[in-house]
Order: structure tokens, then C-alpha cells, then sequence
């Protein structure tokens, strides 16, 4: 089958789909077929030569709408390309079109006041994940081979986890010029913390073709991106040593989650791999979560007014309130962006990585959960979540075990498990020292040759 023929097929399906996913918010038929016309007449151009692919709405692509949900950005159309969305296209990538995600890309769930809520494939009723809710909808939906996401408190890993993908969330690379919004439109800002751009994928292998095509250095463009340090392992989960994590600030996975966790412990050890568990003192722990509130106010605040701070303030701290985090003092600090508590801020966060960094020390890599549970109903109220009979607050179903690992900068993948028996994907993370990307990235490809892999979900087209 030629690019242009596949590429035609993908239209077909979305036309079909779409209306009940709304994953796609702009589709490139045009420009997606001449490119794919393009693929079928020259010599591969890349690894991704002739992949249909789809990208987040907040990346910047010259012409297109990235609004980010957001109504101040309502008219808002890109006049430059991001140098992430450039190595994909110069790779050989088809680019389909534009995902749907949440208002600022802060939230869990993917709808907003300019897009119409994202559905799961799984069951329409329940939520994808956010902000890269509609690529990862678009993903398992077989739409697209490929999303560019991103993730400063899960938005690549919990939809991946919800809707049974591999997701990667890189180590930090929070910088200046890799054509992401936010920050906002106009804004030359300098505070780039904890966000991470990433990719997701149906498999192993994609997934690493992309890493390697986003993350190279562009020194001429001073576009900086972490420089992997290849760890070198052997060709079978035995050479590994893991360590897993079960409980955080005295929250612990519903039975789902724990069952997987339970079941991918007893499959490594067959195997040969040695897997010892690690306990993170509730009051580090602790710590670690108020600085992500903190620092995350500090990211966000920097382009916003002072009475869009307020506002953020008044909706973000009442789901504080809810949860077993006391954090609103920590948020409301951020959005006061005072220099001197930023400092203090910074020097507490390299103190936290550094007692990190030793408590991992002794293994490759470390497992945990994702989100307490897959994938919940659409909750626009943001009301607790029903895990196993009980109620659990919003930000206590969703961000701990994802906010952890943005606030250490940690390179984390999202491994698919399988369905849980009510059909909803369940994953789990697994997270490496910083710039081992190239270990995830291998044990992802061991682990797929032994079943943890997509399973695709049951759709009416």
C-alpha cells in the first residue's frame, strides 16, 4: 500500500471516529496528502519516512490555531514552526493534524471552553487523560502512529496509562526554544522548569525512532536538549536491578493498579531481574509535592496578569483543599512570583533531587503506578473519584506518583499491562537516573517481547 493510499485510509477512519473521540481540533488533509505523495516519489528521508503523526495543539506549526483552549488565545495562529515539529517532518513524518487538550494544559482530563470534551476509545463516557488527552484518544484509536506531547504533571504519562500506550517522558528539558506554548504568545520568559516534550507511541521501536529524531543538540540554533548517556545492559531483564515504589505521602493504588504492579514484579523476577522495594519518607515525600505546587505556580504565573494569577489561585486551590496535600500556601507563593522564595525554592528542589538520587542509587530502574486507577468518568467539577467503593480527591486519584518525578526532572516511561476486566487500559511508570533515557527505551522493547503491549480498544466504525 503506498503513504498516500494509508494516509487516505486515516482520513477515512477519522472522519468516522473523531465526531466521537474529538481528538483531532484541525486536520491537514491538504498538506498531509501532498506530503505523503511526497513519501510514495523520493528515497526514505528518515526513520519516520511516510508515518502519519499527529501533534499537540500547543505546539507551534506555521498557520495553524494553538490556542491551547485558552479564550484569550481564541484567534491565535502560529506564524513560526517548532524545531520539534521541523525534525519530525524532516524525518519523512506526514502530520495529520492537531489534538485536542485541556484550558492551559492544566488539567488531567482534556476539555476546555473552544474544544469539545475528549473521549477515552475504551468507553466514551470516561476521560483519555490531559493535556495530551485527544493524542493519546487519536493514538490508540489507530488514527495516527505517532503523538508529540508534552508533560510538566503527567500530561504525557497519565494518557498514556488511560488510554494503553507507551509514553515517554523524557528527562527535563524545560528550555526556550522548542516552539512550545506555554509560555504564552510574546512572552520571552526565562523560567523553564519541570516541563519535559516527549513522544507516544503503539510500540517499542517507534518510540525510540522518535526520541532519537526530537532529542539532538542544535548548537547553531542554541537549541539545547539533554544528551543521552547510553547505559549499556544486557539483551534480557535479568541484567536489571529494580526497585519499586507502592505508596506516596500514604496514598496507595487501587486494586487494578496493584494487581498489575503485583503481576510485573512476579514476571521480572521469573526472569531473573532482582526487584526490592523503596520507601520515600512520607515527609520528603511531602516535600517533594509542595515544591512541583510551588515551582508550577512560578511556571505558569510568569506570562499571566495579576488578576489571571488570582483566578488560577482561587480555581487550583480548592482542589488543594480537597486533597492530602497542604499545599495552597506553596501555590499561592508561586503565583506571587517573588524572586527571593523562587531562589529558595530552586536550592530546595537540588537538595531533594540530591536525597533522591541517593535513595535510587542502588538500582536501574524504579516502578510505580501512574494513577491510582484507570481511567475515571468525565468529571468537569473535579469531584473524588470512586477507587474500589471510596471516594479519593481529584489530585489524589491523578498527579502524585506523575508530579514526583516532573519536580526531579527523572526521565519516566508509561508501560501498557493490559485491560483490567472492565476493558480500560491500566500502566505502570518506570523511571531511570536522568539522561538514561536509552535504558527505558531498551527494557521497553524486553518488555514488549513479553506481552506488555497495546491492546487496541473495541470501536464501532
Amino acid at each position: 500500500m503506498s503513504y498516500e493510499e494509508n494516509l487516505k485510509q486515516r482520513f477515512e477512519r477519522i472522519a468516522q471516529l473523531n465526531p466521537k473521540l474529538n481528538a483531532f481540533v484541525e486536520l491537514f488533509h491538504e498538506s498531509a496528502l501532498a506530503a505523503a505523495q511526497r513519501c510514495d516519489q523520493t528515497e526514505p528521508q528518515g526513520v519516520l519516512h511516510g508515518l502519519p503523526i499527529s501533534i499537540k495543539e500547543c505546539y507551534q506549526l506555521t498557520g495553524t490555531a494553538t490556542t491551547i483552549n485558552y479564550p484569550p488565545l481564541r484567534n491565535y495562529r502560529a506564524n513560526t514552526t517548532s524545531p520539534l515539529v521541523q525534525r519530525l517532518i524532516d524525518a519523512g513524518a506526514v502530520i495529520v493534524g492537531k489534538t485536542n487538550v485541556p484550558a492551559l494544559l492544566a488539567d488531567a482530563q482534556t476539555f476546555g471552553p473552544l474544544y469539545p470534551t475528549a473521549n477515552n476509545p475504551y468507553d466514551l463516557s470516561r476521560t483519555p487523560g490531559g493535556s495530551t488527552g485527544g493524542g493519546a484518544a487519536a493514538l490508540a484509536s489507530g488514527l495516527v502512529d505517532l503523538e508529540l506531547g508534552s508533560d510538566i504533571g503527567g500530561s504525557i504519562r497519565n494518557p498514556a496509562h488511560f488510554c494503553g500506550l507507551y509514553g515517554l517522558k523524557p528527562t527535563e528539558n524545560g528550555h526556550a526554544h522548542d516552539g512550545h506554548i506555554p509560555p504564552l504568545p510574546g512572552h520571552d520568559v526565562g523560567i523553564h522548569l519541570m516541563n519535559s516534550t516527549g513522544p507516544l507511541a503503539r510500540s517499542a521501536s517507534l518510540l525510540k525512532n522518535a526520541y532519537d529524531v526530537l532529542y539532538q543538540p542544535d548548537w547553531q540554533r542554541r537549541f539545547y536538549l539533554p544528551i543521552a548517556r547510553p547505559q549499556v545492559k544486557p539483551d534480557n531483564l535479568a541484567g536489571y536491578r529494580f526497585g519499586y515504589i507502592d505508596n506516596f505521602i500514604g496514598l496507595g493504588p487501587g486494586h487494578d493498579v496493584s494487581h498489575v504492579l503485583d503481576k510485573t514484579i512476579h514476571d521480572l523476577r521469573n526472569k531473573g531481574a532482582t526487584v526490592d522495594k523503596i520507601a520515600i519518607d512520607p515527609q520528603l515525600a511531602r516535600k517533594l509535592l509542595t515544591l512541583w505546587v510551588e515551582l508550577f505556580g512560578f511556571v505558569m504565573g510568569q506570562t499571566m496578569s495579576w488578576p489571571v494569577r488570582k483566578l488560577i489561585y482561587w480555581q487550583y486551590s480548592k482542589l488543594l483543599k480537597r486533597s492530602s496535600l497542604p499545599a495552597t500556601k506553596a501555590l499561592k507563593s508561586g503565583l506571587s512570583l517573588n524572586l527571593r522564595r523562587l531562589s529558595a525554592a530552586l536550592k530546595e528542589r537540588d537538595e531533594v533531587i540530591a536525597e533522591i538520587n541517593r535513595l535510587y542509587a542502588q538500582v536501574d530502574v524504579v516502578i510505580s503506578p501512574t494513577s491510582l486507577g484507570p481511567a475515571f468518568p468525565h468529571n468537569h467539577k473535579h469531584e473524588a473519584i470512586l477507587l474500589d467503593g471510596e471516594a479519593v480527591p481529584y489530585v489524589d486519584y491523578c498527579f502524585p506518583f506523575v508530579m514526583f518525578y516532573n519536580l526531579t526532572g527523572q526521565p519516566v516511561l508509561n508501560v501498557p499491562t493490559g485491560l483490567n476486566e472492565s476493558g480500560l487500559p491500566v500502566g505502570l511508570s518506570f523511571a531511570a537516573a536522568h539522561h538514561q533515557e536509552p535504558t527505558l527505551l531498551h527494557l521497553a522493547q524486553l518488555l514488549e517481547a513479553e506481552g506488555y503491549q497495546p491492546i487496541p480498544p473495541k470501536l464501532d466504525v
